[in-house]
């Protein structure tokens, strides 16, 4: 979605054929993107057990770990808790 955002003004989506959807990168992130991603760079390789806890409870129990890999953790969180 990164380059469909640079070079393009309006998006198509297809599946099996179809044009699905059709709009701007805003419109289409809002209507159907899952949330914010958030990348957590950590001091150790060691798995983190406190960071996600510590998430879900100030910003809420919908955070999700999506990777952790050496010091990267990656967490998505909803567009409702952006506020």
């Amino acid at each position: 979605m990164d380059e469909a955002d640079i070079l393009g003004d309006r998006i198509g989506i297809m599946a099996s054929g179809q044009m699905t959807c059709l709009g701007s990168s805003i419109f289409l992130k809002s209507k159907f993107g899952e949330g914010y991603n958030l990348t957590l760079v950590k001091d150790s390789t060691e798995p983190n057990t406190l960071l996600l806890p510590y998430l879900q409870k100030h910003l809420g129990p919908e955070v999700k770990k999506q990777s952790e890999v050496q010091v990267e953790m990656k967490v998505t969180v909803p567009n409702e808790y952006a506020s």
